[in-house]
């Protein structure tokens, strides 16, 4: 038990900085003209966190640890063009992120594949009825059709021009735009299976961490 007020701790300070480095990039993408370089290193800080993660799980580490340095010569040779264009990078590491997602969750619902979302319930809750299976495989369409408008809107608003409103949505809303649907899955999970082990909305993003967090990466095929 004496892990559970760290954990709660753990997650507090990790919401916090979310929401300071959110701010900051909206701000900076916004008024980014008057300082690029911070721009500029805020835009990196996905791209190291995504590399970090890469390195740690790669089945080849060496050969993933190498693709790092020669990114990271390549920025330090490209760097007087990152700070004119970073806007550009967050838009590349926003609407990326979500195609990706996207196609997470869409691959799964091909036929004789388990359905992610199928897959986050086994891992909390063992063997699934069928009423539960044909639930998660429909939840797993909604997360597909969600990152898959995301992704849409995103492209929409910043190659038309829309900065400060695509910022809005990338920066702030869409981690809020998560959470609801997390939020309304759980309620509507509630009205289509009232009788079924009632799991929190806090379990269902641990799932979804958890599941993305021990994931390796794939060589492509």
């Amino acid at each position: 038990m004496i892990g559970a007020p760290h954990s709660r701790a753990a997650l507090a300070l990790g919401l916090v900085l979310l929401a300071a480095f959110a701010i900051a990039a909206h701000v900076a993408i916004v008024d980014g003209s008057r300082q690029p370089a911070v721009g500029a290193w805020l835009s990196l800080i996905p791209v190291a966190a995504l590399a970090f993660w890469a390195v740690r799980r790669s089945r080849r580490p060496l050969a993933t640890l190498l693709a790092v340095v020669a990114a990271v010569v390549a920025l330090w040779i490209g760097w007087p063009v990152l700070e004119r264009h970073f806007p550009s990078l967050f838009f590349v590491e926003h609407a990326g992120a979500n195609f990706v997602l996207a196609i997470v969750f869409g691959r799964t619902l091909a036929r004789n594949r388990q359905p992610l979302c199928t897959r986050f319930a086994r891992l909390l809750h063992g063997t699934l009825p069928p009423e539960v299976e044909r639930y998660t495989r429909q939840v797993t369409l909604a997360w597909a059709i969600f990152f898959v408008m995301v992704f849409v809107l995103s492209c929409v608003l910043y190659l038309g021009g829309f900065l400060a409103v695509w910022s809005l949505l990338a920066n702030i809303l869409s981690p809020v735009l998560v959470a609801g649907m997390f939020f309304v899955e759980y309620l509507v999970r509630q009205r289509v299976l009232p009788t079924w082990e009632r799991t929190g909305v806090l379990s269902g993003i641990r799932a979804f961490a958890r599941h993305f967090g021990t994931a390796q990466p794939e060589a492509p095929r």
